[in-house]
């Protein structure tokens, strides 16, 4: 049995893998702590790990209603540059030791203070591994480069260029992606892509809503974020669209909004929350905000998308969805007319019906991150990935290939 300490926060999407990881490592024997916001034990409950809060970390809900947090950079000073994190993660240490810390990719002061205790540690990426490579996230999270070097000087690490930097000094970047689903680019010799992890826990406590769907229709699945993302007025817009459209939909709202705000027919199910596992089987589409959880979750099923991003990753997502010819893209000030336009033309197109097809198959191959828990496994019993600082192992793990 093997020590893992997982240094995570309540970011929505970001939970999905992590819980899913967690869960399966427990499930495995090893024991398994989560050192998080209280927030996340309450919605999501527990699947075996030991649940750790943070004290000193800011708390942070992502199904509370916070127009602010919606300000990326205020997220980043707040939480993900915080040395606050890296204080938590210290004491959790100090409390009780580890043999391995899984680190969220974005949670940059535990990264440093895990590096920082020489302990392996993993980055864990929930988002597509490019974003943090090059772009306007990567351009933005480089903007705090001084924060970090600050707390990498008081924790006695050197000063690093770039973000990209502490990732590759981790024994392992973990992706929770297909590399299919990448685009092509140079990548670190520690990369490992694990696929979607979908069987973990759900983002809602308790066992979900009940349906009643005819199966004589095409059903088609409207799901926005987990979190608050100022969403209700396109999901307005989104349902009234559908119901128009000659086909069985359920909206699934989650935590963070009523479902009695969102218009109703008599072709339409509005609930908070379906596992996806129950609905995808017989949908025809998906309509979302393209968050990577619900893209990653519709494509495992061969299930074509429309997506309407409304920020943080889910351009980028949304942008990989029509490269790889698995759906299409409408901006979220659409109206109703232009996205019942789309949604009748999809659910017309074998094209991409027949894209989403090969990306089941080819996320199918991953068996929700099977090598990945081996490769942790591994990890744990070897010991052997050095001191986990920057001119150390890094001249290593840092080589692209």
């Amino acid at each position: 049995m093997s020590r893992f300490l997982f240094a995570t926060w309540d970011g929505a999407g970001n939970l999905v893998p992590t819980l899913a990881l967690a869960a399966r490592l427990s499930g495995d024997g090893h024991d398994v702590r989560l050192l998080g916001q209280r927030s996340i034990q309450a919605r999501c409950g527990s699947q075996g790990w030991r649940f750790r809060p943070v004290t000193h970390t800011p708390d942070f809900d992502s199904a509370a209603p916070a127009p602010a947090r919606r300000d990326m950079r205020a997220t980043a000073r707040q939480l993900w540059f915080n040395p606050a994190a890296g204080e938590d993660l210290r004491e959790e240490l100090a409390r009780e030791p580890a043999d391995i810390v899984i680190g969220d990719c974005m949670l940059f002061g535990a990264l440093a203070a895990a590096q920082a205790a020489a302990l392996p540690t993993v980055a864990l990426f929930h988002g597509a591994y490019a974003l943090f490579r090059r772009g306007p996230l990567f351009d933005m999270l480089n903007g705090f480069l001084p924060e970090l070097n600050a707390l990498r000087q008081d924790l006695e690490l050197p000063a690093i260029r770039s973000i990209s930097e502490l990732h590759d000094a981790c024994a392992m970047s973990l992706v929770a992606t297909p590399e299919a689903f990448e685009p092509e680019m140079p990548r670190a010799a520690n990369v490992r892509f694990a696929g979607p992890m979908l069987d973990g826990p759900a983002l809602l406590h308790g066992a979900g809503d009940t349906v009643h769907t005819s199966t004589s229709q095409p059903r088609v699945i409207v799901s926005f974020s987990t979190s608050d993302q100022g969403q209700l007025a396109v999901l307005q817009r989104v349902v009234t669209a559908a119901a128009r459209v000659a086909s069985r939909v359920i909206v699934t709202t989650g935590p963070a909004i009523d479902p009695s705000s969102v218009p109703s027919a008599a072709n339409v199910d509005i609930v908070r929350f379906v596992p996806h596992a129950r609905l995808l089987p017989a949908a025809a589409l998906v309509i979302t905000h393209a968050g990577l959880g619900t893209v990653m979750t519709a494509l495992a099923h061969g299930v074509p998308l429309l997506c309407v991003p409304l920020g943080r990753d889910q351009f980028f997502n949304a942008a990989r969805v029509e490269a790889l010819g698995a759906g299409r893209t409408i901006g979220a000030d659409a109206d109703a007319d232009t996205i019942g336009q789309a949604i009748r033309a999809l659910l017309r197109d074998e094209t991409a019906r027949a894209a989403a097809k090969r990306m089941a198959d080819a996320i199918s191959v991953y068996r929700n991150g099977e090598s990945a828990i081996a490769e942790l496994a591994a990890l744990a019993r070897s010991q052997s990935y050095g001191d986990g600082s920057i001119c150390g192992s890094a001249a290593a793990n840092s080589a692209l290939v």
